[in-house]
């Protein structure tokens, strides 16, 4: 991969999507949508903030460990398009606090980025 070539904007632009997720998700644990989560069951408020934020691990661990697979990129730009989707669904639910600019910035702006990925590889 040659800086500037094709293949290296591509890489790029799907790191972008990464990080604007990963962001989010930083986001998210600010705003503590766990409560969101958890909502349902009778998990303590730090309980389930450990649990929802342990979570990430493995999942940022599958996502790093698949990033070179062209499959895993096309299915992770879709999940970001559908996460996007779910939270102006689900904006006005209890436990969900992501109704500011700073906020919508990461999750919209990823999915963005997520399509624009999504069409130039398909």
């Amino acid at each position: 991969m040659v800086a500037g070539d094709v293949s290296s904007t591509m890489h790029v632009l799907f790191l972008s999507v990464v990080a604007w997720v990963t962001v989010h998700e930083l986001d998210a644990v600010h705003r503590a949508e766990w409560r969101f989560f958890f909502a349902p069951f009778a998990v303590g408020d730090e309980t389930a903030y450990r649990v929802y934020t342990a979570l990430h691990v493995p999942a940022f661990v599958l996502v790093f460990w698949y990033l070179p697979s062209t499959t895993f990129r096309v299915s992770f730009d879709a999940f970001v398009i559908v996460h996007g989707v779910l939270h102006l669904l689900l904006r006005d639910r209890p436990g969900l606090d992501f109704e500011n600019w700073f906020s919508g910035l990461w999750i919209y702006g990823a999915a963005l980025l997520g399509a624009v990925h999504l069409l130039t590889v398909v």
